[in-house]
């Protein structure tokens, strides 16, 4: 999934939902966060870095790439069902941001008669977005062309009124302009094959919320696989992970601290660097929430510090990113 960007929550701490209701009354309900920060990047595969690059650039990591940015974000949701137990939904999923994650979707939600809440959502933009035709040209330069592709995202909460959850996803990718391993490498074209980045994802996460405090405390520990098969084998791998978050309300105040590790390794021999692609990954998020802020009782001060880190054999895919954000939210 996609990790790290420039986001803050709308709401911290999350809470379980009342049985039957998935909301307090019918209609619309949602937020709009506005906000504002700072980015850095180190990955060579991002179009930040520079358009050419020599060979002993493919013996290194990235430099660190630092952008401002400021946006908009929010989700809508809409409620009704004689149980308030429906529910079509747009836009960024809480859950997700509080994590590090961003997924902008669309889809409907149902809450079951024994607690159990699914979710059916797309999400066209999760691996969508800019990219170099051929990430390891040498002294030519690097163009950026079009990632895209579609996701289909099923979540089970509180699978049969239990604290038990459930996320799956599936979708798949192509690179209009795929180039890989054609400008300077002077690779053949059977290794040019491998390096074809059309794929389609497989991702299956199960987590399990602790309620602590009297409920004012939450710890949700969690397992994920996550697949990539590509049409060249050398990007093709499987992924296994852990995260865990712990969220805590005081008065106003909400935070959300989540860590993750993963453990990637690929399936053939990267013709580039005549070595067999395994990562490492480890993340660190945390998300604040002030409450009321100035009195206003929808208005909400938000924040999130994050670190992300790849550890590769290979280190040309090594890679750091940051974000500090900061913003408002308002609820509605």
């Amino acid at each position: 999934m996609k990790y790290l960007l420039p986001v803050v929550i709308s709401s911290v701490f999350i809470a379980a939902p009342v049985l039957g209701a998935l909301a307090p009354e019918r209609g619309f309900s949602g937020n709009v966060t506005v906000l504002t920060g700072v980015t850095s990047n180190t990955s060579n595969l991002n179009v930040e870095q520079d358009r050419i690059q020599s060979e002993s650039d493919l013996a290194s990591s990235g430099s660190g790439e630092v952008d401002a940015v400021a946006g908009l974000l929010g989700a809508v949701q809409y409620t009704f069902g004689d149980s308030l137990n429906k529910q079509f939904f747009m836009g960024t999923s809480r859950d997700d941001i509080v994590t590090g994650s961003l997924a902008f979707e669309i889809g409907y939600r149902q809450q079951l008669a024994n607690g159990t809440i699914i979710d059916v959502a797309v999400l066209p933009t999760l691996i969508s977005g800019d990219v170099w035709d051929d990430p390891y040209a040498i002294n030519e330069e690097r163009k950026e062309t079009d990632l895209t592709g579609n996701v289909l995202r099923l979540q089970v909460s509180n699978v049969a009124g239990s604290n038990f959850d459930i996320d799956m996803a599936a979708g798949q990718s192509d690179v209009d302009n795929e180039l890989s391993g054609t400008k300077g490498t002077n690779l053949t074209e059977q290794d040019q094959e491998l390096l074809k980045r059309e794929r389609e994802y497989f991702y299956f996460k199960t987590g399990y919320r602790y309620f602590l405090e009297d409920h004012k405390a939450l710890l949700i520990p969690s397992l994920n696989v996550f697949t990539s098969d590509s049409e060249g084998e050398a990007l093709s791998f499987v992924s296994f992970g852990g995260e865990v978050s712990y969220a805590r309300q005081i008065n106003k105040h909400g935070f959300v601290l989540t860590a993750s590790v993963a453990k990637r390794d690929y399936d053939a021999e990267n013709p580039i660097f005549n070595q067999t692609r395994k990562d490492k990954e480890y993340g660190v998020f945390l998300a604040y929430e002030y409450a009321g802020i100035m009195g206003y009782e929808n208005w909400s001060f938000v924040s999130l510090v994050g670190a992300n880190t790849t550890q590769s054999n290979i280190d040309y895919y090594t890679a750091e990113q940051y974000v500090v954000s900061l913003g408002l939210d308002y609820k509605f």
